[in-house]
């Protein structure tokens, strides 16, 4: 029986000068990442990319509750 890898994903957000870049991994992963747009990677990827100035974790996703739209009436 093969060793399971894991399925464990980390975004990523590339903000270097470039529109974007694309990356080949020794994982075999080819991925691209467009400036300031967060993408998802395997573990073992965005630990390749921590040290990397240019390579910051996405922010997390947040929710906010609005209250529907009030119609005003005069």
């Amino acid at each position: 029986m093969s060793p399971t890898k894991s399925t464990v994903t980390k975004q990523v957000t590339y903000a270097g000068g470039l529109d974007s870049v694309t990356l080949h991994f020794l994982s075999g992963h080819v991925v691209e990442f467009p400036n300031g747009t967060p993408v998802e990677v395997c573990a073992e990827d965005a630990a390749v990319l921590a040290d990397n100035p240019d390579f910051h974790p996405a922010a997390k996703a947040t929710t906010t509750t609005t209250e529907p739209h009030k119609e005003v009436s005069s």
